[in-house]
């Protein structure tokens, strides 16, 4: 099983940095894009689907992470492999700040109070125009390995697929350790969970730490993706797609972020002609699979392969 797992792993690995050399550089900006939402939906089902914390400010903490990362880059002239990770760890201690407050919380009270954290994150992005460029936005310098080595557009390509693969990989590892039962016992029964001696309080507080630090690393790697940024990236319409991803992928389900991440990237690309009701559309996809797909896409996709293994076997 793992000899197969980790066979598919390199095809696909293979299979992203070939479509990336030989598509283009729009069609891999578009692929490296999925990429990026692929990591932030991962946080935010890490916090919402497996330890059931509401949250509508993950596009904040991916905010943090792609300011931080852009600051460093443009000030400090820090390389993007420290000046990424630097995004993160910020974007995460900012998270466990909002966890302490937060972690007594629950239902519609932390909706609102991760709503009132989004909105401050917004004004403070707008008003300190004097660093982060205010409305107007702010340009990413070209990403370096060190000064004066400025990556190519491909090279930065190959850099959003090794975070994304890196991304994939440690969630699943934590998923599968007790800290993700952890985190399912907490979703599951709150009650139970303390009965079995699990800190209720901790639990909480890493869970909003790792769902932090996801964003960061996401808005730290769409900053060098992208190469400009502006406070609209990171507001509401953003965090209400990144709660669309997870419901139609699978809330819950490390499979599900992926396939809602990958399936949806492309939908404001067809609804360029009619932007301006982008977020009509991603309500509705969302409504639509509340209401007729809860469990998400990723439901129809194990059945289609528990069917065709059914086959295998009928054949065998």
């Amino acid at each position: 099983m793992f000899e197969q797992r980790f066979a598919w792993s390199a095809v696909v690995i293979a299979a992203l940095l070939l479509s990336g050399a030989v598509l283009g550089s729009y069609p891999a900006y578009m692929i490296g894009l999925a990429m990026v939402n692929v990591i932030a939906a991962i946080g935010l089902n890490l916090l919402v689907g497996n330890s059931g914390q509401i949250s509508l400010c993950h596009s904040s903490f991916m905010a943090i992470g792609a300011y931080s990362a852009a600051l460093l880059a443009a000030y400090a002239r820090l390389p993007f492999w420290v000046a990424i990770p630097c995004g993160t760890v910020l974007a995460a201690g900012v998270g466990a700040l909002l966890a302490l407050p937060a972690r007594r919380l629950g239902g519609i009270y932390l909706a609102l109070a991760t709503l009132g954290f989004m909105q401050i994150v917004q004004i403070a992005l707008e008003e300190w125009s004097s660093v982060t460029g205010g409305v107007r936005g702010l340009k990413i310098p070209k990403p370096e390995l060190w000064p004066g080595a400025a990556l190519t557009p491909f090279a930065v390509y190959g850099v959003v697929v090794a975070g994304c693969v890196l991304a994939v990989w440690t969630a699943h590892n934590l998923l599968q350790s007790r800290l993700g039962r952890e985190l399912n016992a907490l979703r599951l029964s709150p009650h139970a969970a303390q009965a079995l001696g699990i800190s209720l309080a901790r639990i909480k507080l890493t869970a909003f730490t790792l769902s932090a630090a996801y964003a960061g690393f996401a808005g730290g790697l769409f900053a060098q993706l992208v190469g400009f940024i502006d406070p609209n990236e990171f507001g509401m319409s953003a965090s209400i797609r990144q709660l669309t991803f997870i419901v139609v992928g699978g809330v819950g389900s490390l499979a599900g972020s992926v396939l809602g991440a990958v399936v949806l990237s492309g939908l404001p690309e067809l609804l360029r002609p009619v932007r301006e009701y982008n977020d009509l559309a991603f309500a509705l996809v969302l409504l639509a699979f509340m209401l007729f797909l809860p469990h998400g896409l990723v439901v129809l996709w194990r059945g289609a392969l528990a069917a065709r293994l059914g086959r295998r076997e009928a054949v065998a």
